[in-house]
């Protein structure tokens, strides 16, 4: 038991770390694209990856990709390497990284070698890697930092389904929304989809959870919900912590 506490916890700090260090790092780009350009971006390692070819036909908004079916800007912590303003995609069916090299290469989309991957950035998304299996809930891929506040991790799993559509003579597919959600708290991972769930890691915490708890809201924004309703549990553990001190 104190192993896997040990390895859980250890895989908790590198989660937070590397989030901390990418959002510092991030403060400074404009250092990153100057270096890229001086030693040619081409050259570095995340021009290194798969060939991507396209498998499904979407005809419609239903598609598989995180927030857009089109490459956006955003950041990367690529095999050791930080890089800024990258035309990035986050295959949301098989939870792959595609990377825009350009229609002047043999090769315009790679998929990124997902053991490179250290975090990345989409807009006002950020994503860790996480690759566990000692704890109590298996955790392996991509996850969003919903929340990071001491003493709870908020970690969101984007996940979309695939299905086969048919009209006339056209076959095509269609992708809907399988996300989930997870806490890491004291040395270990818990999936949250209900409110006993959430009773279950903290017991002693029932009746603020029962008071707080607001299921309409979920229905409503699941994310926003989940986020607020996180962020004002942790900070009882703050204010349960300085009424210790008094």
């Amino acid at each position: 038991m104190k192993t896997k506490q040990l390895v859980v916890a250890l895989v908790i700090f590198v989660t937070v770390f590397n989030f901390v260090t990418s959002q510092n790092v991030q403060k400074e780009p404009k250092f990153y694209n100057w270096f890229d350009n001086q030693i040619n971006r081409y050259n570095t390692s995340l021009f290194n990856g798969i060939e991507y070819v396209e498998l499904y036909r979407t005809i419609n908004e239903r598609h598989k990709f995180f927030e857009s079916s089109d490459f956006l800007t955003g950041s990367i912590v690529y095999d050791g390497q930080f890089y800024d303003e990258v035309p990035l995609k986050y295959d949301l069916n098989v939870d792959e990284l595609l990377f825009n090299v350009g229609y002047n290469y043999e090769y315009p989309t790679l998929i990124l070698f997902k053991s490179k991957i250290e975090s990345f950035q989409l807009g006002k998304s950020n994503f860790v890697q996480i690759n566990n299996s000692e704890s109590t809930i298996e955790m392996n891929g991509f996850y969003e930092l919903l929340v990071v506040k001491q003493p709870i991790t908020l970690l969101k799993k984007n996940k979309k389904k695939r299905f086969k559509r048919i009209k006339g003579n056209t076959v095509y597919y269609e992708f809907d929304n399988d996300n989930s959600y997870f806490i890491a708290y004291q040395d270990d991972y818990y999936e949250v989809k209900s409110k006993s769930d959430v009773i279950r890691i903290w017991p002693d915490k029932k009746q603020y959870i029962n008071e707080y708890y607001n299921p309409a809201l979920r229905k409503t924004n699941e994310d926003y919900f989940w986020t607020d309703f996180f962020e004002k549990l942790a900070d009882t553990f703050i204010t349960e912590k300085q009424g210790n001190k008094l």
